[in-house]
């Protein structure tokens, strides 16, 4: 069977999948990653290559993984699991081990709590008042993970190592300069995010992502 497809792009919460594959030590030989432009929605770089991303995944987002036998998934509580069950490394809690419904637990907060309430900041027709409305929201949840889920000053999300959940945080947070949100305002919140930054596989996939991305 061939290898499963990932496409992604560097900046969306696609490029969470991407570090946590890179930590897990199956880009190249479980998965194989190809970026995606959600703006022309035309796949970037791989054997589909300018292909139109719809006809891969009909919602036209990312993250998308295509199984070796077609079939697609969608979404990181989905596509992050599926990485944590192929690792080479292990990026997750053992299967049907409390910690591992933990992690679902997490992923599952911050798509509905966190990302849910970034992407309306991110929408250019949103009103002001639907603005501010959101960025209060957004701001009690940031309280909520600083004084309650990293109160401990915690370095990951779950138990004492690295899993997808911290990849996934890590880059939904990575976006608060772009709503104009001081993320120092939050110092737990903030220490974690620049501590998962810095961790070097981190830096590598990072680099990664930049390195395969098209010049035009």
């Amino acid at each position: 069977m061939s290898n499963a497809a990932l496409y992604y792009t560097p900046t969306s919460c696609g490029a969470a999948n991407f570090i946590a594959a890179h930590r897990a030590g199956i880009l190249g030989s479980k998965l194989n990653a190809y970026q995606a432009d959600m703006q022309t929605h035309k796949v970037l770089t791989g054997p589909k290559a300018g292909v139109d991303f719809y006809t891969i995944n009909p919602k036209g987002n990312v993250p998308t993984i295509i199984l070796g036998d077609g079939t697609l998934l969608n979404e990181n509580g989905a596509t992050l699991q599926w990485i944590a069950d192929n690792a080479v490394t292990p990026v997750a809690p053992a299967n049907g081990t409390p910690q591992r419904y933990v992690l679902q637990s997490k992923l599952s907060w911050i798509a509905s709590e966190l990302q849910g309430l970034v992407a309306g900041l991110f929408d250019p027709a949103a009103t002001s008042e639907a603005r501010e409305h959101l960025t209060a929201k957004y701001h009690q949840k940031l309280q909520f993970l600083n004084d309650v889920e990293l109160a401990d000053g915690r370095k990951y999300c779950v138990g004492n190592e690295f899993t997808v959940a911290d990849s996934y945080l890590y880059i939904v947070l990575s976006w608060s300069p772009y709503i104009d949100l001081d993320l120092s305002k939050y110092p737990k919140a903030d220490a974690y995010f620049k501590r998962i930054g810095e961790l070097e596989f981190v830096k590598e996939a990072h680099a990664a992502m930049a390195a395969a991305k098209p010049q035009v």
